[in-house]
This record gives C-alpha cells, structure tokens and sequence, in this order.
C-alpha cells in the first residue's frame, strides 16, 4: 500500500489536481479525457490510475477535500466574529483561487456551491446564535441567512468576475459591512 503522505505522492496529486482545475476553465468535466489529463499534468496514465478510478472520481476528491478542508477553518473559529468569518474566507478563496473559480462557477455542476453554501450557512448561524445568546434556531433565521449567504456568493462572484482587482480586506470589509446593514431586518 502507497503512503498518501509520501511528498511524491502529495506532488504528483497536486500536479494532477492542478490538471484537472486547469481544463475545467476550458472545458466541462465530461469532456475531460485521462489522456489529456495526464499529459497537462506530465505523468503516466498509469500513474493516474493508481490514485484515482476515473475522471469524475479524481474531481469528488478536490471537491470533497476543499470543503472539509474550508470547513475545519471556518468550524474551528472559536472568535465568534462575523468579520473574522469573512476575513479568513477571502483569505482562503483567494489563495485558492483558481479551485474556487472553476468549482463555484461550474456550468454542469452545484454540488461543491451547494456544499460550501451548507458550511457558511452553519457558520452563521452559529455566530448569531452566540452573539444574541439563542437557544433555538428558527425557520425565520434559516431563511435570513440563505438569503445572506447567497449574497456573500454573489459579491465573491463579481470578485472573482474582476479578477480579483479588489484587496481582499475590502471585500472582507464590505461583506462586513453588508451584513452589519443586514442586522436592521432581524
């Protein structure tokens, strides 16, 4: 059995996966071939296959490592701060750009947008529960907050649209302040 800790198993990984983001910018996932995979990634197509069965397997895994991976560093904040929240996910998007570009604007696929929305909705719930010291989350809430979240998308979209020309402390800072506005209608 392979150590998955083995730094060449971690570099040729990364080399595929930055393969695969990579094509996904040009081109949906089903059209994606391991042998184009494997040639933008420089390895041999039997190297693929000894980390991943297909195409779509080696796509769940990005995905499913970057959302466990932004979930842990969101979950783990023990500040309680809508502004620390914020802060910390521009940081991350942006030093994961590309990876966030390709799989939160996917054409054929909502699943990794659907997925972080989940973890960002979780974490502002718990905040406001926390700051106003809630015991019970309503639908109301619920409510309120999807829609705040949809809006935190729709402003790293348009972020994302300008190719990132803004500092990333002004759009923690304006999410901030978006939300600081939204508190009028709770």
């Amino acid at each position: 059995m392979m150590n998955t800790q083995d730094r060449r198993v971690r570099k040729t990984k990364k080399a595929i996966s930055d393969a695969l983001i990579s094509l996904l910018q040009h081109k949906q996932l089903r059209h994606i071939t391991i042998k184009e995979l494997t040639d933008t990634a420089d390895i041999h197509r039997a190297t693929f296959y000894v980390h991943y069965k297909d195409v779509y397997d080696l796509y769940e895994q990005i995905e499913n490592a970057a959302v466990a991976e932004l979930s842990s560093i969101l979950m783990s904040d023990e500040t309680h701060s809508y502004e620390n929240l914020y802060s910390v996910l521009i940081e991350y998007i942006f030093a994961n750009a590309d990876l966030y570009k390709t799989l939160l604007n996917s054409s054929t696929d909502t699943s990794f947008r659907d997925r972080i929305t989940a973890v960002l909705e979780d974490c502002y719930l718990k905040i406001w529960v926390y700051e106003d010291k809630i015991t019970e989350v309503t639908d109301e809430m619920r409510f309120l907050t999807a829609y705040n979240v949809q809006g935190c998308h729709a402003i790293i979209n348009k972020w994302f649209e300008l190719n990132c020309s803004y500092s990333k402390d002004m759009i923690a800072k304006l999410l901030k302040r978006v939300n600081d506005n939204f508190d009028y209608l709770t």
